[in-house]
């Protein structure tokens, strides 16, 4: 039955705004008798609803009767067209088409209401349920059109009273079975989506965190040891060959050097070797031969290395950091003996 109304409604509205069909009569009287049907079978459905029965086949046909009136007379148009149009089907056609389907819908609307009565306690019944809803929506579109109606036969013109808004009608019937009988599936669809989606980003952002916390596990405990065993003495130290005692990627570990290792693990080092180079220098003779001896010593594996990362980091080269140390312990103990 929704179904039916459904697809009944989308082809009145192609035909009557979008479709128009090649005979102006023959799209009027389509147009009338679809819209009749739309408000027979909403009925039912109301009655089927409300009074939890199944409708019979009689009463289906019944609804249908304006629709098979149509085919009945489009069968007789294609065969007897001359003599139809001399006749006097086409003023038939208007009184069924201006007049009857007005009063034929008010009908329809009492027998709602006598439906639904007690309106309490079946209006009630109704809301409980979709199907209820959608029953009580169909109801209330019949009152809502039957109220424009009767306020453009009071307010503008009372041949108004006569004029079925088969437009209005039809698309608030069809709006109300895609909102109540799709629209809330869909909802559910998309909400189950969303949130399926929602708890992947967030098992993503966990694990993110744990691989981050795992990195940086992997990271301090490659610091303490170097620190604690003086790796960093190694020329040929590689952060390649922690990887066989960490369970890690290639990508994460190359992620581990940039973010945690000073950009690169070479880099790393050579910080380390010159802290390490700089707290000996304090205890030796600054000659040139204590010193090279002494970068050696750090991991450093040629001088050229040293001098171009020494000067990076320090501002200036090994030797003129050597003589303002000179020249700083000289004055200080210059000082210490004037005193």
């Amino acid at each position: 039955m929704i179904r039916f109304l459904l697809l009944t409604g989308a082809v009145i509205l192609m035909v009557k705004y979008f479709v128009p069909v090649l005979n102006s009569h023959i799209g009027i009287l389509f147009t009338a008798t679809s819209s009749l049907c739309l408000v027979s079978i909403t009925s039912l459905y109301l009655r089927n609803i409300s009074l939890e029965t199944r409708t019979s086949i009689y009463l289906f046909l019944l609804a249908l009767f304006p629709f098979i009136l149509f085919y009945v007379f489009y069968l007789l148009f294609n065969i007897y067209s001359s003599q139809i149009t001399d006749g006097m089907i086409y003023d038939y056609l208007d009184f069924f088409y201006q007049k009857s389907r007005t009063i034929l819908f008010f009908i329809s609307v009492v027998y709602d209401l006598f439906i639904l009565w007690p309106w309490r306690r079946k209006v009630g019944n109704l809301v409980n349920s979709i199907d209820g809803q959608l029953a009580f929506y169909f109801f209330s579109a019949k009152i809502l059109t039957l109220s424009i109606i009767l306020s453009r036969g009071l307010f503008i013109d009372s041949d108004l009273f006569f004029e079925f808004l088969d437009g209005l009608f039809t698309v608030m019937i069809f709006l109300g079975i895609i909102y109540y009988r799709y629209y809330h599936a869909l909802n559910i669809y998309f909400g189950y989506l969303f949130k399926t989606n929602g708890m992947v980003k967030q098992y993503e952002e966990e694990q993110a965190q744990l691989k981050q916390t795992e990195l940086i596990f992997y990271i301090s405990a490659i610091d303490q040891l170097i620190d604690q065993e003086n790796l960093f003495k190694n020329p040929d130290l590689k952060l390649s060959d922690f990887k066989k005692f960490m369970p890690i990627s290639d990508l994460d570990f190359k992620n581990l050097s940039k973010k945690y290792l000073n950009g690169s693990f070479e880099n790393y080092l050579n910080n380390k070797r010159i802290n390490y180079f700089l707290e000996r220098l304090k205890s030796v003779n600054h000659d040139s031969e204590r010193i090279i001896s002494l970068l050696h010593d750090a991991g450093f594996k040629n001088d050229h290395e040293f001098n171009k990362f020494f000067k990076k980091q320090m501002g200036c080269s090994v030797w003129k950091y050597a003589e303002t140390k000179r020249m700083s312990m000289y004055e200080s103990g210059l000082s210490s003996t004037l005193k």
